[in-house]
């Protein structure tokens, strides 16, 4: 693949780095599919990479001092975290991926009360219209074909996603969203999802190989993963017997979103894989589910 990068309104507090990694060879007729790799700078390149070679588009959207595989285990754990970039970079994650406070303002973070939530309206307009466009100029990219992915805070985000822009992404791809975000806040969000996608100039253009006016929502989580709800203690160890798994609440998640005439709901198990883990093989999942 190759590689695009630029960095949007360098020098602001709205600096973002983007990378825009490319197939190589020719294009489908109507242009690449896209998929929008959140935490990509945690995980890409792939290794081993996709069987076959990837056949989509992947845009990395980035959060300055994060490059690199290894997922921090500190994020969002309630855990002391040096000062510097890399926390820097982190509460910019957290004020990006979570949803806004009742009021439309920002609120404390849950488990890291020093960080500010609930900027994802702002990051996701970024995405919708100058991170697409740069990106879109980049290379052909079919426009029926976006796709979504994120993980934890990320799968939140994307959740978040589907909520204030229902219909804007083809396939939406949530690995291990944290659903227990403000007491389920997220849950409340869904439930006001319309019975209609919108309609007219402007309105979303949908794969065409998917049934009409509908789309498509992946939610994965690991067979080992356990929800926590309280933060770690080091003095006290946590044992997988006092987590709660995460599946069940998925799988009541799917059942809740059943109603929603023009969304397609699956969820898949990834076996074997504990939380920081589902980051990498979702990843990998959404690769595949992108280029479907």
């Amino acid at each position: 693949m190759s590689l695009r990068e630029t960095t949007l309104a360098a020098g602001t507090p709205d600096a973002r780095r983007l990378r825009l990694h490319v197939p190589d060879g020719a294009p489908p007729r109507d242009g690449w599919p896209l998929l929008v790799l959140l935490d990509g700078d945690w995980v890409w390149p792939l290794d081993p990479p996709p069987e076959g070679g990837a056949s989509s588009a992947v845009l990395i959207p980035g959060h300055g001092g994060m490059r690199g595989p290894v997922l921090p285990r500190f994020a969002g754990q309630g855990v002391s975290a040096p000062s510097g970039p890399r926390t820097q970079a982190l509460a910019r994650r957290a004020l990006d991926f979570t949803p806004p406070a009742p009021d439309g303002g920002h609120w404390p973070d849950p488990r890291r009360p020093e960080w500010q939530c609930g900027g994802a309206d702002a990051f996701l307009d970024a995405l919708l219209d100058p991170m697409l466009a740069w990106a879109s100029a980049q290379a052909p990219l079919d426009p029926a074909r976006l796709n979504l992915y994120g993980h934890s805070y990320g799968g939140l985000c994307a959740l978040y996603a589907l909520v204030r822009h229902p219909g804007r992404f083809a396939r939406t791809i949530c690995a291990s969203p944290s659903l227990w975000w403000r007491d389920g806040r997220i849950g409340t969000l869904l439930d006001g999802l319309p019975r209609a996608l919108p309609s007219g100039p402007g309105a979303p253009a949908l794969h065409a190989s998917a049934p009409a006016s509908r789309v498509r929502l992946t939610l994965m989580a690991g067979t080992d993963e356990r929800w926590y709800p309280e933060p770690p203690n080091p003095a006290n160890p946590r044992r997988p017997a006092d987590g709660i798994p995460t599946l069940p609440r998925l799988e009541a998640l799917r059942r809740r979103l059943s109603d929603i005439p023009w969304l397609d709901c699956e969820l898949e198990c990834l076996d074997g894989i504990q939380h920081g883990d589902a980051l990498r093989a979702g990843a990998r999942r959404a690769v595949a589910l992108a280029a479907a």
